[in-house]
């Protein structure tokens, strides 16, 4: 049941674990592009992370009736109190087939503030 004047979306928010997770097959729903399976992202604890702008604008105009998500998607997280370390073949600093999105905070760009602090 879709509660009504929610946000769908996963929403904008900060861990006090670290989240790693990973995408085998299908569509991440938060990041339509650019999240392919076979990749992964990793936040660590505190790290603000949430749907890209894309997702938000369409999260936030959908018709607010029951629609489902994630067909035929499947995904994994793990959330750990420890932080998790990068090897330096992920990275880029070693030979190997390191694949690091050097622009993934770039997704965000274009998000209006819709933040009105109190008086």
């Amino acid at each position: 049941v879709t509660a009504e004047h929610t946000f769908r979306p996963p929403y904008y928010h900060r861990n006090c674990m670290s989240e790693f997770m990973g995408l085998i097959r299908g569509q991440y729903e938060a990041k339509e592009e650019g999240f392919c399976p076979g990749g992964a992202t990793l936040h660590s604890c505190m790290t603000p992370h949430g749907p890209d702008r894309l997702a938000f604008e369409k999260g936030s105009s959908a018709p607010m009736e029951p629609f489902r998500i994630g067909e035929s998607t499947m995904a994994f997280m793990f959330e750990s109190t420890f932080l998790f370390r990068c090897s330096p073949v992920a990275l880029g600093r070693l030979p190997g087939p390191a694949q690091l999105d050097t622009t993934y905070s770039a997704c965000w760009q274009g998000l209006d503030s819709n933040f009105t602090p109190p008086e």
